[in-house]
């Protein structure tokens, strides 16, 4: 097997509540935005120490095909784990190929 990308995850976004009629909203939900393949990797020691250092930390990467349209904001669902993302998702390498962000487990 030689696929770059060897996991299929969720990216989700927040849809907020509909208008209740009586002044509020009912409760938000996270929504599956889109189902990508990506590469789900564990960082190594001293990533997760550096991030806890910084006071952000991680439980993994990801790593996809390049695109724009995933954002801070939403979150990854991957083998029953859900994730938020805590990184700004990044160009690695600057070729417009793959990008890579940090996730930050919600449920454990």
């Amino acid at each position: 097997m030689d696929n770059e990308f060897p996991h299929e995850v969720s990216i989700l976004q927040l849809i907020p509540g509909e208008d209740d009629g009586f002044g509020g909203t009912g409760k938000a939900t996270w929504d599956i935005y889109e189902t990508i393949e990506a590469f789900v990797d564990t960082p190594s020691s001293r990533e997760i120490y550096n991030a806890m250092q910084r006071q952000n930390p991680l439980d993994r990467f990801m790593y996809y095909a390049y695109r724009k349209d995933v954002l801070q904001t939403m979150r990854v669902k991957h083998d029953g784990d859900l994730y938020e993302i805590a990184s700004k998702p990044e160009d690695q390498g600057g070729q417009n190929e793959v990008m890579r962000i940090a996730l930050k487990l919600v449920n454990p």
